[in-house]
């Protein structure tokens, strides 16, 4: 897991829903994880609409009450984009492609894949492993969404105090 790297980079999980902002505090000690703290704050009605953040001060306010109350240490915090928000495919590529190769290959074929323009799309990949049809090809999942989505988030939990 990248996010919980050996580096011991402390990270806040924030996860934002029509009803609710929810925060959880793990930590990686010894190769061990705990769970030092988490809690439950809800938001109004009309603050999230079918995933999509309508009132984003709201959100960040209740992420810095959430944060003050679970006494969490870290400035940092990751969140994710999830459901109908997200598209995701597995695509098999060349083998031998570096990964800026591949990223130039997934961005020119990338209307094949992303029924948005790709200047509106935020997306990533990772490499799973070989793929089922040839020896030369690798599995790549593909994850996109729409900058919207991930630039509402990461402003809520800029405004709630967080480091996304």
């Amino acid at each position: 897991m990248r996010l919980l790297s050996s580096k011991n980079r402390h990270l806040v999980g924030i996860d934002i829903c029509a009803t609710s902002v929810k925060l959880v505090d793990i930590r990686r000690q010894q190769g061990i994880f705990h769970l030092k703290s988490y809690g439950v704050e809800g938001l109004l009605p009309g603050t999230v609409v079918d995933k999509l953040i309508v009132d984003t001060e709201a959100v960040g306010d209740a992420i810095a009450r959430l944060t003050k109350r679970c006494q969490t240490t870290s400035g940092n915090g990751a969140t994710a984009v999830t459901g109908s928000a997200v598209i995701t495919k597995i695509i098999d590529m060349d083998r031998g492609l570096s990964d800026i190769e591949r990223e130039a290959q997934i961005r020119l074929d990338a209307d094949q894949y992303i029924p948005y323009p790709l200047e509106e799309v935020n997306l990533d990949f990772e490499v799973l492993g070989p793929s089922l049809v040839d020896n030369n090809l690798v599995q790549v999942l593909l994850a996109a969404s729409r900058s919207e989505n991930v630039d509402q988030r990461v402003d809520a939990l800029t405004f709630g105090g967080l480091k996304t």
